[in-house]
């Protein structure tokens, strides 16, 4: 079983889950998690419960999770009467990072301390953490309000569009050669992620960074079809 944590309002997630339908996907939404049936203990996975698309399954049933949301907001929990909602949302959230954290399955991304997928970080703390694996950084001011981006002598539209290259374990795709894909790979170790979309600016001598994004898009087939062979893959903690 493969379990996409996510909305039911979200398209993605659920064109996910259908797209995976052979390998007995379901979404996991906020409403499962406060329904009864779980049963969490960490250190026994057969004993341990959980309930996906309103059904009770045994966590050890579950081969790999994907991560679709930073957290869970409390306009969601629309069926929690709403002075409750926040609360209620509190305790979601921390349920999930301790889950999500413990299963020894393949999770994509495993949660940090300030979100359910990966790192929740600010353009600057990415830019910070490609300059630490050696990438070049594209020259960016930052203003509040931000006001359009431009690069002086240079329409914005005459600019060299930006490559995007998506980590996928120890696969790249989208990589144009083994420089982007390189360092893409030494940003994802950085980030502690398996799953990391990388957007690149060409330059004379090297690439340099534009962004990244713990939570990438998957609506390419062969992005979407990596990340399913990834959670299917049976070794442990990755």
């Amino acid at each position: 079983m493969l379990v996409v944590v996510g909305s039911r309002h979200d398209s993605a997630a659920c064109d996910l889950v259908a797209r995976w339908a052979r390998h007995g996907a379901a979404l996991l939404t906020c409403e499962d998690l406060s329904a009864p049936g779980w049963r969490h203990w960490p250190f026994d996975r057969f004993a341990s419960r959980a309930v996906i698309s309103g059904q009770v399954v045994r966590e050890c049933e579950i081969r790999g999770v994907l991560v679709r949301r930073p957290w869970v907001i409390e306009q969601e929990l629309t069926h929690i009467g709403g002075p409750d909602r926040e609360y209620v949302a509190a305790e979601i959230n921390a349920f999930l990072l301790s889950w999500l954290a413990g299963l020894p399955c393949r999770v994509l991304n495993r949660p940090s301390g300030t979100s359910l997928c990966g790192p929740n970080w600010r353009p600057l703390q990415w830019a910070k953490a490609a300059a630490c694996a050696g990438i070049s950084v594209e020259a960016a001011r930052w203003r509040v309000p931000a006001p359009p981006r431009r690069v002086p002598g240079i329409a914005p539209d005459a600019r060299v569009p930006a490559i995007e290259v998506t980590v996928v374990g120890d696969r790249c795709l989208g990589a144009p050669n083994h420089v982007f894909a390189a360092g893409a790979k030494r940003l994802a170790a950085i980030a502690n992620t398996g799953l990391l979309a990388v957007r690149f600016r060409p330059g004379e001598e090297a690439p340099c960074f534009v962004s990244g994004n713990a939570m990438p898009s998957l609506k390419t087939a062969d992005v979407a079809e990596a990340v399913c062979e990834y959670l299917l893959l049976t070794d442990v903690r990755a």
